[in-house]
């Protein structure tokens, strides 16, 4: 009997979305970008046709490898959510939830690499759509790079896990959702989203009830180290916000209604955005679509990637108790004086000389080229 050709591919695992599905295996589905919600059984959700498939490799090859993969994953994770609870009943220490997590790491970073929104960033590296499959590979199959990553985040990040009691929590087809803590060091053109730096904070989706959180830096006071936090509807929100802008094309939810209050948060951004020059003109280098928490970095980073410097001459002579000129209506000491001071440290003494000074930095100020980040482990150049 000829072997079974599976045409519809799975860029997130069918194991993991069964954790954000209902009695009925049902999830709802929202097309980020136009909005759309809708309801689907989780087997149908997150899949795209030869998603994994190429005519220079044998048919069925890569999903075969996932597959094995997915095997066992389904059932780790929910052991991790069955020690959690038996946390919250005082049966075990929460040292036992991180080492439940951590013996998987490595899985779940793999598990990032193959989602739908890096697939999406690797098509911007080739001119031919499949060949993206070849870029994934790369990053999936470097097993030094990825034993090192997931060395790093367990051993230098504070662990903690957030929970939302009415499964409120969206998983976006990026898989994991990272989020920059600050927005020094934000600019390098790698495909680990900073995942290992400083500063910054990775999200493991477990289920619409729990995540997974390992950070460096400051987080939301809500979010506590070595505990299970319990967030309120406005601090899922939050979270949510973050996580549907690591998003490219889908998230699903177990609750429509929590997909339908965080969709007017989207933002939609290319995998590459250009810096503007000190003449206003767009320079060539590449900056990745960037998540941040707090406000400051969030208007900061808009100040950088989206205003020409030149236009920074309107900041200038402005009191901090006038009226700030972005129209927000707020005094600039309120609004965007520090985010002008951080993004005016960054980039303007380079301004003026049309140069970008990011793509090969020194290693004493924490930064290193892209060819090294994938050379070295982490915790060697990330300053941790």
């Amino acid at each position: 009997m000829a072997e079974q050709y599976v045409k519809n591919q799975h860029y997130i695992a069918q194991c993991l979305l069964k954790f954000f599905a209902n009695s009925k295996d049902q999830v709802f589905e929202a097309l980020v970008e136009s909005g759309k919600v809708y309801s689907t059984n989780y087997k149908n959700s997150m899949v795209e046709r030869f998603t994994y498939e190429h005519p220079a490799l044998e048919r069925n090859i890569v999903e075969k490898y996932f597959h094995k993969i997915e095997s066992y994953i389904g059932d780790a994770v929910q052991r991790i959510i069955d020690t959690i609870e038996k946390h919250e009943i005082g049966e075990c220490p929460f040292s036992e939830v991180k080492k439940a997590l951590s013996q998987y790491m490595r899985e779940f970073i793999i598990f990032y690499y193959r989602s739908g929104a890096l697939l999406t960033e690797f098509e911007f590296e080739r001119k031919i759509k499949a060949d993206r499959v070849f870029v994934m590979l790369k990053k999936v199959m470097n097993s030094p790079y990825i034993r090192e990553l997931s060395k790093t985040v367990i051993n230098y990040y504070n662990f903690s896990v957030i929970k939302s009691e009415n499964n409120e929590f969206i998983l976006s087809d990026q898989y994991l959702a990272s989020v920059a803590l600050g927005i020094k060091n934000r600019f390098f053109n790698i495909s680990n989203r900073h995942i290992g730096l400083r500063d910054m904070m990775l999200l493991i989706p477990l289920s619409g009830k729990y995540y997974a959180v390992f950070s460096n830096g400051f987080t939301p006071k809500y979010i506590l180290s070595n505990k299970v936090n319990i967030l309120n509807q406005f601090q899922v929100d939050e979270i949510n916000e973050a996580i549907i802008n690591n998003s490219y094309t889908k998230c699903i939810s177990y609750r429509q209604d929590s997909l339908q209050r965080i969709l007017i948060k989207f933002e939609y951004k290319s995998p590459s955005a250009t810096m503007a020059g000190g003449n206003g003109i767009h320079m060539g280098t590449t900056l990745k679509k960037e998540v941040f928490f707090f406000i400051r970095d969030k208007k900061a980073w808009k100040l950088i990637t989206e205003i020409a410097p030149y236009e920074w001459d309107r900041y200038k002579n402005i009191g901090r108790n006038d009226s700030c000129p972005c129209k927000s209506s707020k005094k600039y000491k309120n609004c965007c004086s520090d985010a002008l001071c951080i993004a005016m440290k960054i980039i303007a003494p380079f301004a003026a000389k049309q140069q970008f000074p990011f793509a090969q930095i020194d290693k004493a100020k924490d930064t290193v080229s892209v060819d090294t980040v994938i050379e070295m482990p982490i915790y060697e150049y990330s300053g941790i």
